[in-house]
């Protein structure tokens, strides 16, 4: 997994290329949210399909047919359902932080497209994961033997393929179609499997 090599194709992606990349990288992140936001009883907190409804209507803002305001709008809820990351928190307040952040930053990439956010954004999707190995893994592990689960993990090398695969998709497209976006969401959604492999399908 040559992540530097990596980061270098994705540096110069620009416009509804860089939106859709982040995106992507945030809907894969969703259901993490989604189970995180559901075992909470708060009323001002999105439930699952309401976070699905976001997760459309950034889409539709973004690539589909691009609107300023409604981004902005799209931007104000998302910032007041981030939580605070904090040491006595429940661990999943990260990778739903985790997942609203890059949801932020592909929203602001509708408004801002001079910053550069991919190489960021993918690190972050990357951080989610190695915070869950650490988590459920990593426990009396010193710092060379995490980096080298790290290395080898599954979760890790799924990781590394769907950015590939979500690069090739996007650097290969001539537009954002409909065909373009239905294959990008398909591969980010991953049959309702998240990143760090929590799905809310029952069995």
């Amino acid at each position: 997994m040559n992540w530097q090599k990596l980061h270098k194709s994705i540096q110069g992606f620009k416009g509804w290329r860089a939106s859709a990349f982040i995106l992507a990288l945030a809907e894969r992140g969703l259901p993490n949210a989604q189970l995180y936001m559901s075992s909470l009883d708060d009323e001002n907190l999105p439930d699952a399909e309401s976070l699905d409804e976001v997760m459309d209507a950034a889409w539709q803002q973004l690539i589909v047919r691009p609107s300023e305001e409604g981004i902005v709008e799209l931007l104000d809820c998302v910032a007041t359902w981030i939580p605070e990351r904090g040491e006595d928190v429940p661990y999943g307040v990260f990778p739903t932080a985790d997942c609203l952040e890059l949801l932020e930053q592909a929203l602001l990439s509708g408004v801002n497209q001079e910053s550069p956010r991919c190489v960021p954004a993918s690190q972050q999707s990357m951080a989610t994961i190695t915070h869950f190995i650490e988590f459920s893994e990593g426990d009396g592990l010193d710092e060379d033997q995490l980096i080298k689960l790290f290395d080898r993990h599954a979760l890790m090398e799924r990781e590394f393929s769907f950015q590939e695969e979500l690069r090739d998709l996007l650097r290969t497209a001539t537009s954002p179609s409909d065909k373009t976006l239905r294959q990008v969401r398909m591969l980010a959604q991953d049959e309702g499997i998240s990143n760090i492999g929590i799905s809310l399908a029952e069995e």
